[in-house]
């Protein structure tokens, strides 16, 4: 295992000094931190300025660090865009956005005045615009070879996770000692570091004569072109569609939920969100080594096999101790879902359109799946805390049987290290 692990870091250190690799690894470690203390703090947040779960669900489903509506509607135009101008503008962009969104829940905090949370977080999903130049950028850095993209778009997620085994924990002690403010004013200057360093160092990967092929070959811009399945991909959309609705009932408000049933404190949840990001740390390397073994399917069964004893687990439990140790299983979950969803993502787009292909799909996913918060908020103000996560449950065991029957089987074959 040792010498598995120490090739494995060798050839992966190799990729890493690549320049647009590592300026998104660091860029993904600064958005990591902020991200994390978001993850503790926005919930709670949002409660403490008096919304109900609807109402936290409806923010939620307006924009989110995974989409929401706003999120939704961004990435496909963002993704066209990006296969047409290029990838290094599109990201400038999401960064200067995200800025914007911290902005606005600094002032909601600052002012105690609700109304606030609603551009903070529509801005928050129009963020995502970067998404899919970002996943471009990284697949095609690394000349589109199936091995180094699932290395690198581990690696990438793997700094993205590590400060959050500490800094979800710090954003709930500084949410309970200090105030929500101060999680938002770090982000703010956490994202300025980030636009500095993509202002400064990310270089361009798409060639200028295949963007002005891009411009010349698809007069049409309309929402429905920019969203539709591609033939023969139908499945696959809807797989992750289905995931992506079935999840977000309970997962897009579960710390809101957590503090209205529980009473947990912004501390409390700090311990859950950390203990994700420690788990989703501590098995990025297992999971690396089992995308590229058995390739992309088998990892994304594995991680949505995990999300139901997950949902089983949320059911059941009352205690803070049990939701602590259910955030290891989330977080190996997410370990083995993220990379492997944009290796496959990259494999199976078109070398002209893997920008538009991931703007698509983030589209697809998304408008199928911005009104699941709603209806947990929903489900949990009239029914309890049982009830969404019931649902959920339902519709991840069914998303499971959608990855085994609908998605391609592309396994990476590459002798194992």
């Amino acid at each position: 295992m040792s010498r598995g692990i120490g090739t494995l870091y060798r050839y992966s250190s190799g990729l890493l000094m690549h320049g647009n690799v590592r300026v998104l690894a660091l860029t993904g470690l600064l958005t990591g931190t902020y991200v994390s203390m978001l993850n503790t703090a926005l919930q709670p947040f949002a409660l403490s300025l008096g919304l109900g779960l609807t109402s936290l669900g409806f923010m939620q489903a307006l924009g989110n660090r995974v989409g929401g509506f706003s999120g939704a509607i961004i990435q496909p135009y963002a993704g066209r865009l990006a296969d047409a101008h290029g990838r290094r503008q599109i990201i400038i962009g999401g960064s200067l956005v995200s800025i914007s969104s911290m902005a606005s829940f600094l002032a909601a905090a600052v002012t105690h005045a609700w109304p606030l949370l609603i551009p903070g977080f529509l801005l928050l999903g129009f963020s995502l615009l970067s998404s899919p130049a970002s996943q471009a950028i990284l697949a095609e850095s690394v000349k589109m070879e199936p091995r180094k993209m699932g290395i690198v778009f581990s690696w990438v997620f793997f700094f993205n996770s590590i400060p959050g085994a500490v800094m979800a924990f710090v954003a709930g002690v500084i949410a309970d000692d200090i105030g929500y403010y101060l999680v938002f004013a770090l982000a703010i200057a956490l994202e300025s570091v980030n636009l500095l360093l993509y202002l400064t160092r990310l270089k361009e990967t798409r060639e200028s004569s295949v963007r002005g092929e891009a411009r010349r070959d698809d007069p049409t811009f309309t929402l429905r072109s920019l969203i539709e399945p591609p033939r023969g991909l139908r499945g696959f959309f809807a797989t992750f569609a289905m995931d992506a609705f079935s999840f977000g009932i309970t997962g897009n408000i579960i710390y809101g939920m957590m503090v209205r049933r529980f009473g947990y404190s912004g501390t409390e949840i700090g311990l859950v969100v950390g203990t994700l990001y420690l788990a989703v740390v501590a098995a990025q390397y297992p999971a690396t080594r089992m995308l590229l073994r058995f390739g992309s399917k088998k990892s994304l069964a594995f991680s949505e096999s995990l999300s139901v004893l997950l949902l089983v687990g949320w059911n059941l439990s009352s205690d803070l101790s049990y939701f602590i140790l259910l955030s290891v299983l989330f977080g190996v979950s997410i370990a083995a879902w993220v990379p492997a969803q944009q290796s496959m993502l990259m494999a199976v787009a078109p070398p002209e359109e893997r920008g538009a292909l991931a703007g698509k799909l983030a589209a697809f996913r998304g408008l199928i799946a911005f009104p699941a918060p709603i209806l947990g908020g929903f489900l949990f103000d009239t029914l309890g805390y049982q009830a969404p996560v019931t649902l959920s449950l339902v519709g991840i065991a069914l998303a499971l049987s959608m990855i085994v029957r609908l998605l391609p089987d592309e396994r990476v074959r590459q002798p194992a290290s």
